[in-house]
């Protein structure tokens, strides 16, 4: 008896445990909740209306939905003090990492320090603060932007861009051809360097490469340097106009693209785009167009993308591990940073259509936005414009209102509400019934008439 006794406790056990894990009948197991969080990372621009920038964001957005990672975006506008209260609210969210491209290098080191108190990783993107322990930095080659950018206009004045095509044309057609095809070397040439703020170590080293490079150069007579503060591009076009006031120039080299751009506008002015050679960095969108349609000479590429790339690979890295996998150190004052350098290209006309093919992409996400804000705001018009009809304001001491016909048979059922504004600053409002097709106003008795614009259904004003 106690062994059937036991033998039908034991089977009841069993049955139990069965129930409790395969679940209660009729319900589905819930799916286990999600235990990894999201690793969250601040962004901190200089501005996001610099076209390298859009991209960047582009491509990190891109990668942030499929991987889990929360990006939070903060547009500086070439504000310092709006970046430091953008950098105090990333740190009052407890970021892990903070992408920081400076505005003003002179601050950049308070607010690194700023963020390494609070125990947050900060990766400096393109913009080096100087003296700031940052935790990791990621650019593009600047020295080698500046040898780039010297080495197409020795090519350009001294011919020898023609010449490698009549190289290559020559070993067609026969070496005859080719000597006829190469152009005369210029000498005693002439370039001025758009450098940006002179405190901005990028703009600094792409100067310095280039100028290194020209000085070489038996055929340069003179390179000068002007120096822009907050790269300032109205400072940069009047440059540009003073010195071709001030006699000839063969070339222009600026460090960034905003530069390029406004190097661009001076020398159209002066019906000189064609005569002098300007190569630009960033090859942003409106130099990228400038470059196709012949206004433009060059651009180095610093490849956004990448820059995007190895920025939040940095980011994630020293978010999750406290270090990261970097490829060089830089010395930046009384520190050595761990850094990552970007290869560069450059682009000319014929290899235009790598660029446009970048900005295309943009143009049509910035068209698909606009037009997306652009029906919000209808909509909202709409909504609003179904609680009251369009008020007409008046500027005579009285006004009345006529009725409309136009629709439906008199106007009945549809209501139109006035709103009147005397001179003295009394408001009223008055409700009619039916549309309104014309506002009348009387003054000193004489009474003159004022033809109101049919509106449809909406009424009129």
């Amino acid at each position: 008896m106690k062994d059937k006794t036991s033998k039908s406790v034991i089977l009841f056990m069993l049955i139990l445990s069965l129930v409790f894990i395969s679940g209660c009948p009729g319900k589905e197991p819930q799916p286990k909740p999600e235990t990894q969080k999201k690793i969250k990372i601040g962004v901190s621009l200089a501005s996001m209306e610099f076209d390298g920038n859009k991209i960047i964001k582009k491509f990190m957005e891109d990668r942030s939905k499929k991987e889990k990672i929360q990006l939070t975006w903060l547009d500086a506008k070439m504000d310092p003090s709006q970046q430091e209260k953008d950098v105090d609210k990333l740190i009052q969210q407890k970021v892990q990492a903070i992408i920081l491209q400076t505005v003003d290098p002179k601050e950049g080191a308070k607010l690194v320090d700023k963020i390494v108190q609070a125990k947050i990783k900060v990766i400096g993107l393109e913009t080096l603060p100087y003296n700031a322990p940052l935790d990791g930095y990621v650019a593009a080659d600047h020295t080698r932007v500046g040898e780039l950018q010297a080495k197409f206009i020795l090519n350009q004045v001294n011919g020898s861009a023609q010449n490698t095509q009549g190289q290559s044309q020559g070993q067609q057609a026969g070496e005859n051809s080719q000597q006829q095809d190469q152009p005369a070397i210029k000498s005693n040439v002439k370039i001025l360097v758009i450098k940006g703020d002179p405190l901005d170590p990028v703009a600094k080293l792409i100067a310095d490469s280039a100028r290194g490079v020209l000085e070489q150069s038996k055929n340069v007579e003179k390179v000068t340097v002007q120096e822009h503060p907050e790269g300032d591009p109205e400072l940069a076009q009047m440059t540009v106009m003073n010195t071709l006031q001030e006699g000839s120039i063969d070339a222009i080299i600026a460090t960034d693209d905003r530069l390029a751009e406004a190097a661009v506008k001076a020398l159209k002015a002066e019906n000189k785009a064609n005569t002098v050679i300007t190569i630009g960095v960033g090859a942003d969108q409106k130099t990228s167009e400038a470059l196709l349609k012949g206004d433009h000479d060059a651009e180095i590429d610093i490849m956004p993308e990448q820059l995007a790339n190895f920025t939040l690979d940095a980011a994630l890295d020293l978010a999750k591990k406290g270090n990261w996998n970097n490829d060089t150190i830089i010395p930046n004052g009384n520190f050595d940073i761990p850094a990552k350098i970007i290869p560069v290209r450059l682009i000319d006309k014929e290899q235009s259509h790598l660029l446009l093919a970048r900005w295309g992409d943009l143009k049509k996400e910035e068209k698909k936005a606009q037009e997306e804000q652009a029906g919000q705001q209808e909509q909202e018009q709409n909504q609003e414009q179904q609680g009251s009809s369009e008020s007409s304001e008046g500027s005579g001491s009285d006004k009345e209102a006529g009725q409309g016909s136009k629709g439906d048979k008199g106007g009945q059922g549809k209501k139109t509400k006035v709103k009147i504004v005397t001179q003295d600053g009394k408001v009223m409002e008055v409700e009619v019934d039916g549309e309104i097709k014309k506002i009348e106003q009387g003054e000193g008795g004489d009474e003159k008439g004022k033809e109101g614009e049919e509106q449809g259904s909406q009424g009129g004003q």
